[in-house]
């Protein structure tokens, strides 16, 4: 039974510095996306995975398939410290997309989480403004 936790230390090991090596060779946005999405393959339950690769998706104005990775990111679960941002990224994507009351609705849920981010209701007077 030894012999099968010390494999096992080491398998996860070696993933680890391998998704390391991954992540320092990145050099441009589509590196790092190609990173995130080779996390989520490896990890699919993990929620800050898909934020990440959401995150990334959003950098490239890819808004249906961040959406997509948030959502899936919001249903496993999400360190407490991300909720902030998650509700405020998904704001500028279904801004993208003109969905703009759905886009009001995350903001006003990042404010009530992080009541202090300026940056978030300075954007939640702007939506407001493009609500119908």
């Amino acid at each position: 039974m030894r012999y099968i936790k010390i494999a096992a230390a080491i398998i996860l090991g070696a993933a680890v510095i391998n998704i390391v090596n991954i992540c320092c060779a990145a050099e441009t946005a589509e590196d790092t996306k190609r990173f995130y999405e080779k996390v989520v393959r490896m990890q699919p339950n993990n929620g800050n995975a898909h934020f990440d690769l959401a995150n990334a998706y959003l950098s490239e104005k890819r808004y249906e398939e961040a959406l997509v990775h948030y959502e899936k990111a919001g249903k496993l679960g999400l360190a407490a410290l991300r909720m902030s941002s998650f509700y405020f990224n998904i704001s500028i994507c279904y801004a993208g997309l003109g969905r703009m009351e759905d886009a009001v609705a995350s903001l006003e849920k990042c404010v009530r989480i992080d009541p202090n981010n300026q940056s978030a209701k300075n954007l939640l007077e702007v939506y407001k403004t493009k609500s119908p």
